[in-house]
């Protein structure tokens, strides 16, 4: 699988992604083209405003969405705590690092606590997904925070990109987790990522740009799975799509399978 590419021309969604590695920690960075184009973001769920800190099946959905934000936070902040967490699905998990990651969620919801307004708070990234499932009354100032000084689409905020992001109902994290490895492997077979980016992060990054034009995880897993010969083209066709829209360019073993088509 992914060992053919064809690669569409002239396509709207062909752009350079420019990320800084301070984006999660800043918030600032320009975005690639999918978030500055006319279409509406992906419509976020509500704000919450009940505490579930102490709610096992809030803490389990934390625990995973924290799984899959981890390679690319790290990516872009190799100095980051989050770098020494092993990407891992709840129930494959270790409890104590189940425990661990809770807790790091936890803290964050104590933080926002006691914070003074949104200047206040600190890891936009943790206290987003602390405020997305354990402390939803956090939820309108961390959306803020996470996207402060940012330069971007009026559609699209970082906000509206991590929400983007969070575990569909059509996908199990165990699903994507594995997905993503694949997605890594074949960017650092045959393309070069974005510079000062990573591929963990561009996996992530088109992983999103699917969710966006789709409304769920099933086409991103669909892209690394062997279907035969007609199928598998037509994955490889849309994997390039978004690869190539994600900032990544085909390298000298990619153009050269493609010669051989």
């Amino acid at each position: 699988m992914l060992t053919a590419r064809s690669r569409r021309t002239g396509s709207a969604w062909v752009a350079g992604a420019t990320i800084a590695g301070s984006l999660l920690l800043s918030g600032c960075g320009m975005l690639p083209s999918f978030v500055t184009e006319d279409t509406p973001a992906g419509a976020p769920s509500e704000s919450g405003t009940a505490d579930a800190r102490g709610d096992a099946a809030a803490q389990e959905e934390f625990f995973d969405n924290v799984m899959l934000m981890v390679p690319m936070v790290a990516s872009l902040d190799p100095a980051s705590s989050w770098a020494s967490v092993e990407p891992a699905a709840w129930d494959e998990a270790d409890a104590s690092v189940r425990d661990t990651v809770v807790e790091m969620g936890l803290d964050a919801c104590t933080r926002a606590d006691e914070a003074s307004g949104d200047s206040g708070l600190e890891d936009p990234a943790m206290t987003w997904l602390a405020a997305r499932f354990l402390c939803g009354e956090h939820r309108e100032a961390a959306d803020e925070f996470l996207s402060n000084d940012t330069s971007i689409s009026p559609t699209h905020t970082m906000a509206d990109l991590f929400e983007l992001a969070v575990v569909q109902d059509d996908a199990t994290t165990a699903e994507l987790l594995d997905a993503n490895n694949v997605c890594i492997g074949a960017l650092a077979l045959a393309w070069e990522v974005h510079a000062g980016f990573t591929p963990d992060a561009t996996c992530w990054l088109i992983r999103v740009q699917s969710v966006e034009e789709t409304g769920g995880d099933a086409e991103y897993l669909s892209l690394f799975v062997n279907a035969g010969d007609v199928a598998n083209a037509a994955s490889d066709e849309r994997f390039a799509e978004l690869a190539e829209a994600s900032g990544a360019t085909p390298n000298d073993l990619s153009n050269l399978l493609d010669g051989m088509e």
